[in-house]
């Protein structure tokens, strides 16, 4: 029950987290169309976030089955807390709320039993 539990929550994050990037760089190309300062960190964030949603989507998918799915989704919801609590501490405060998803889902990782891969000697 925890691992579908934590699929969904991480499946959810992803999606939450394509949208918001859709919003990031409509933004991005809006203000590089009126010649306006783009700063490095927005132009870093519009590429990585796509890539750790779909790193997400990945790990949710192959959780059940995978034992590698575990350890990815356990990094990228590290990378998630890191990200929310800048964003929080820079004032963003709704970050806080991925923040409680993240701990969340790493709390249900932890409790699920990563599925061990019989070796042949």
């Amino acid at each position: 029950m925890t691992t579908t539990i934590a699929r969904v929550l991480m499946a959810v994050q992803a999606l939450a987290s394509l949208g918001v990037w859709a919003g990031q760089l409509q933004d991005t190309l809006s203000r590089m169309d009126h010649d306006q300062d783009v700063y490095a960190q927005a132009l870093l964030v519009d590429v990585l976030n796509p890539l750790i949603a779909i790193a997400l989507l990945v790990a949710a998918g192959f959780l059940a089955s995978r034992s590698w799915a575990r350890t990815l989704g356990l990094a990228m919801e590290y990378v998630g807390i890191i990200s929310a609590l800048i964003n929080v501490i820079t004032g963003f405060y709704q970050a806080g709320l991925a923040l409680a998803v993240a701990v969340a889902v790493i709390v249900l990782l932890h409790r699920t039993v990563p599925n061990h891969q019989p070796t042949t000697t």
